[in-house]
C-alpha cells in the first residue's frame, strides 16, 4: 500500500512539473506562439541550438482545449534527464 500511494505521489509530481514548465515558459518574456510560424520566426533569432522552441500543442491538466506548449531544447533535455532519474528512483523504492 505505501508503495502504491509513493508511485501516485510521484505521478502527481511529475504532471505539476510539466505544468510549471509551461507557465514558466509563458511568462519568460518569449513572445507569444500560435502557430508554427511563430516557432520559425523565434528560432530564426537564435543562434545556438540548445535555445531554439520546440513547441507542440497539447491538452494541458486540467482543460481539454489544446494549447501551444514550448520549451527551449535545453529545457526539454534538462525535463528527459529528470524525468529518467525519477524513475530509477521509484524503481529503487519498489524494489525494496
Amino acid at each position: 500500500m505505501n508503495k502504491l500511494l509513493l508511485l501516485s505521489s510521484f505521478v502527481l509530481v511529475l504532471s505539476g512539473c510539466e505544468w510549471w514548465e509551461a507557465q514558466y515558459d509563458r511568462n519568460a518574456g518569449l513572445p507569444e506562439i500560435r502557430s508554427q510560424a511563430d516557432v520559425d520566426a523565434y528560432n530564426a533569432t537564435v543562434s545556438s541550438e540548445s535555445e531554439k522552441l520546440v513547441c507542440e500543442r497539447e491538452r494541458v491538466v486540467g482543460s481539454n482545449i489544446r494549447q501551444w506548449v514550448c520549451l527551449t531544447q535545453a529545457q526539454r533535455d534538462r525535463l528527459a534527464l529528470e524525468g529518467r532519474e525519477n524513475v530509477e528512483q521509484a524503481r529503487t523504492i519498489l524494489d525494496n
